[in-house]
């Protein structure tokens, strides 16, 4: 008699307990993101970043043949909220090894930092030479933008290099006003050739790191330059929880502008990084979009942050050999990325084998393209010629400017003819970057 009410029972603590089960298996979702809950569960679930990528050719004829990799790293789309104020220290290198090339990309990079700050922030700027020069803390308002603008783009090469008297200055400036719920940063901007001061790697990376406990002030490199110590500016970054990045040429400036703004508000993917490698085959021509480096046979491609909705693209250009009678698979690059979502805080990865079909018989038919590839390579391209002769031109070098942009030329319109794509923009682009390095003179009037 009792035998229904048991099974009813049953039931009912059956149902309770899967419930339970449910929701403990429901993560919970934090406070910031419950306006965009669903997004948060998906990109806990499958990443706050995906990796793809296309090659410019689907298919390899016997012999050598050039072509490129167009990677792609995307986040989830989410509001980031609303960014702290900052209150930045600029610490720029001007030492005699900064002549041309590397003060001025220092330069641009710092004025579009200060371009990128709001009224709402505060800045100050020292100079590193034999003595600091300081421009002190202020609010960015517009007047006091432009004064800072102009003191950095007066700066000159000279003297040695003090990079701890340096951040010394930069420290006793920020702490002169503490006022205020500022997110506290200090960007140094060097080639990492100490000559002054503390000149050892170790030691600059424990005066980062006693900067960020002893004042909870960040600190942040950008190494520039082809001979950078790119290890001291590093370990100076790991130790004062801040972004190294390197550039040898400005077309990254924006980039950099971005990893600065970044650190103040909700970020989609940290620590990330690429890694290529090649087959024996296949050798690395080019990277364009991204500074990198060699480790044994990886190519490593370090990103950084990313924020919600970016969209960047590394390209390289490749040159690969092959020969053989059977047609087959050959494997390009395989691609591994490893980041650390922001949104959970837990490391992800994700491989990517980029191939292409091996064809023995040569064909009399154009090879097979991928316009939309090629046209991301002319972009990129195209950014970083347009930069690295400015820079070569403002370092007294104009006729290897203007031939740098002549044969940027004549690259342009191979790929445009060989994708069958216009480039008339970008060719009025380069024409006008001629005439800014070297003004043709007006054309006399003919005397009637």
């Amino acid at each position: 008699m009792n035998r229904p009410t048991c099974l009813g029972t049953c039931a009912l603590l059956a149902a309770l307990l899967l419930s339970g089960l449910a929701s403990a298996e429901e993560p919970e979702v934090p406070e910031y993101a419950e306006g965009w809950k669903q997004t948060w569960l998906e990109a806990k679930k499958n990443g706050s970043l995906q990796l793809t990528g296309k090659l410019s050719t689907p298919s390899i004829s016997p012999g050598t043949q050039e072509l490129f990799a167009v990677l792609e790293l995307r986040t989830v789309d989410f509001p980031p909220g609303e960014r702290a104020p900052a209150s930045v220290a600029l610490v720029i290198d001007r030492s005699a090894s900064t002549a041309g090339r590397r003060l001025l990309i220092a330069k641009k990079t710092a004025l579009a930092l200060i371009s990128g700050l709001s009224e709402r922030d505060q800045l100050a700027i020292v100079l590193v030479g034999n003595a600091p020069e300081v421009f002190p803390l202020q609010p960015v308002t517009a007047e006091n933008r432009e004064k800072m603008k102009a003191f950095v783009e007066e700066a000159q090469a000279l003297g040695r290099s003090d990079l701890s008297g340096g951040l010394d200055e930069a420290i006793a400036t920020l702490n002169k006003n503490k006022e205020g719920d500022f997110f506290r940063q200090v960007i140094l901007f060097s080639d990492g050739q100490a000559t002054e001061g503390m000149v050892d790697a170790v030691g600059l990376a424990q005066i980062a790191r006693d900067i960020r406990e002893d004042h909870s002030i960040h600190v942040n490199t950008v190494a520039i330059g082809e001979d950078a110590n790119l290890e001291l500016m590093a370990g100076m970054a790991k130790e004062g929880w801040g972004f190294a990045a390197s550039m040898n040429d400005s077309s990254e400036v924006e980039r950099v502008a971005k990893r600065q703004r970044w650190q103040l508000m909700q970020r989609a993917a940290d620590k990330v990084v690429l890694r290529v490698k090649l087959p024996s085959t296949v050798s690395i021509v080019d990277v364009l979009g991204h500074e990198s480096s060699r480790q044994g046979d990886t190519l490593l491609i370090p990103v950084g942050e990313l924020g919600p909705g970016e969209v960047l693209r590394t390209i390289l250009q490749l040159s690969t050999t092959n020969t053989g009678k059977q047609a087959r698979p050959l494997e390009i690059a395989q691609v591994e990325l490893q980041y650390e979502n922001a949104l959970t805080e837990r490391t992800k990865s994700q491989e990517l084998a980029l191939k292409a079909e091996f064809k023995p018989q040569k064909s009399k038919a154009p090879p097979e393209l991928d316009t939309e590839a090629l046209q991301q390579v002319t972009r990129s391209l195209l950014t970083r010629q347009l930069a690295r002769a400015t820079e070569t031109a403002a370092e007294g070098d104009v006729p290897g400017a203007t031939k740098l942009l002549e044969e940027t030329r004549g690259t342009l319109k191979r790929l445009s003819t060989q994708g069958k794509f216009d480039v008339g923009e970008e060719l009025a682009m380069l024409e006008a970057k001629s005439h800014e390095i070297a003004p043709k003179p007006a054309a006399k009037k003919k005397k009637r």
